[in-house]
């Protein structure tokens, strides 16, 4: 154990887990998020092979694997109660007669409309928002055909408090700090240069600044997605060619919110497959809207998100060609000069290897627990560091640049220093990074479109 990780115990505390120990020891068919909430509650006086054993058996218990779901539903028909690990929502029906007011959502059983007590809702808010993983005990009445969650404990942490885990940061430096969340992420910091840990944490700026649209390219196997599936429940990933309008907007049939009202950050994977087969016209005409203001309308009903969108792709295999790269890999309808001008920055994915050897790639030390830091990366969306940011004075930069500039380095202050505690060394570094990713697509803007507007270099100065 190194120094900083006696550091990192001591301020911490249970928040903290052994990365090499978590991923060993992941539970299948469960996120990562989970896995370790689970890992923490068991192994809560140190990780044994009794402690493991016990997990393991409660969630085989407990989680119902996608060919005996007919088995689950004749075990709660023939025993009446049953205990279930899922990831459980509920939908509040206003206008329908007929039926009944909460609908409650159990995914593994193929059940949509059992019910809850409103007690568990007032308890456990996001249940309504975008579900939550946790242990329900539910009951089947054979006389009226109604199931119903009596008990449910959810697989997150309570209670929270921001300011301490902004305090802690005070503690560690600038490289101990980096290397903590390149473990947490699941990494071995040791096998990334500087740059390369940067550009890991960049994946995590959607997650913890408002409103960001970032793209990444890179080499299969990078790690793309890994963060936005396993470390944060507060993000969803789906497929580019495929979301409708209705799952990311608004359901005008079933009033159902979409993805973008629901989580954080939304990832469209493998946009690169998307040049061939497009995106639904209505997605990519609300998505200019919503890009641009943060609002998009749907049959007259208008709505309001914070949720920030990445859009990320491979790269073909021995072929980089950073100048007309977003010509080659995106679709027309994403090409466009105003839809680019939306778009903050390209992560530089291409300069990270694919994780091939394990023993390498992984970590072998220890980092915040992935429920503990999901939780964290949320309540970082609401931190202000505008009084940071105007220190930053900008040369040749339309409002846009600046604005989606500073987006960036909000996001690098709330996960390097969000104690604001950085001096104009540090700014004028994260800002170079932001600046960067910027130019990219700035520079990628004018070559497929050609605007003037696009013919510049941004400057920038610390005052």
């Amino acid at each position: 154990m190194e120094e900083w990780e006696k550091k990192f115990k001591d301020n911490f505390g249970s928040a903290v887990v052994d990365k090499e120990v978590a991923l060993k020891n992941e539970v299948d068919d469960l996120p990562r998020y989970v896995s370790e909430y689970l890992l923490g509650y068991f192994c809560q006086d140190g990780v044994t092979e009794e402690n493991l054993k016990e997990m393991h058996q409660y969630v085989k218990e407990c989680r119902v694997e996608g060919r005996a779901k007919e088995k689950a539903r004749h075990k709660l028909q023939t025993n009446f109660r049953m205990k279930v690990i899922d990831k459980f929502k509920v939908k509040i029906n206003l206008t329908k007669k007929n039926e009944q007011e909460n609908n409650l959502e159990i995914p593994s059983m193929g059940v949509t409309d059992a019910q809850v007590y409103n007690s568990i809702l007032k308890d456990n808010e996001r249940l309504l928002i975008d579900g939550l993983w946790g242990l329900g005990e539910v009951k089947y009445n054979p006389e009226i055909k109604t199931i119903e969650l009596t008990k449910f404990k959810p697989f997150q942490l309570a209670n929270i408090k921001i300011n301490d885990f902004v305090e802690a940061r005070s503690e560690f430096n600038s490289e101990e700090w980096v290397n903590a969340l390149i473990s947490t992420i699941g990494l071995n910091y040791n096998a990334y240069s500087k740059r390369e840990k940067m550009i890991l944490i960049s994946r995590l700026l959607p997650m913890v600044e408002n409103n960001l649209f970032m793209m990444e390219f890179g080499a299969p196997g990078t790690g793309k997605t890994y963060a936005f599936e396993n470390l944060s429940s507060y993000s969803r990933v789906i497929s580019g060619s495929k979301v409708t309008a209705p799952q990311l907007f608004f359901n005008l049939k079933t009033k159902q919110e979409g993805l973008l009202l629901q989580y954080d950050v939304v990832l469209f994977d493998e946009i690169d497959k998307v040049k061939k087969k497009g995106i639904d016209e209505d997605v990519i005409n609300k998505l200019y809207q919503y890009l641009a203001s943060g609002k998009f309308d749907r049959g007259g009903v208008e709505k309001t998100s914070n949720c920030g969108v990445v859009m990320v792709g491979n790269l073909p295999k021995n072929k980089l060609n950073k100048a007309e790269m977003l010509d080659e890999l995106l679709h027309e309808d994403l090409k466009h000069a105003a839809f680019l001008d939306r778009l903050a920055g390209v992560i530089p994915g291409w300069e990270l290897k694919s994780i091939k050897d394990s023993n390498v790639s992984l970590t072998k030390h220890y980092g915040f627990t992935a429920d503990y830091f999901s939780e964290i990366l949320n309540r970082l969306r609401r931190s202000n560091y505008d009084y940071i940011l105007n220190r930053i004075k900008f040369e040749n930069a339309a409002i846009r640049d600046e604005q989606n500039i500073k987006k960036i380095v909000s996001g690098f202050i709330k996960l390097l220093y969000p104690n604001g505690q950085l001096t104009d060394k540090q700014l004028s570094k994260l800002t170079q990074y932001a600046v960067e990713y910027r130019q990219f697509v700035v520079d990628q803007n004018y070559n497929i479109n050609g605007k003037e507007d696009f013919n510049k270099t941004i400057g920038f100065r610390i005052k």
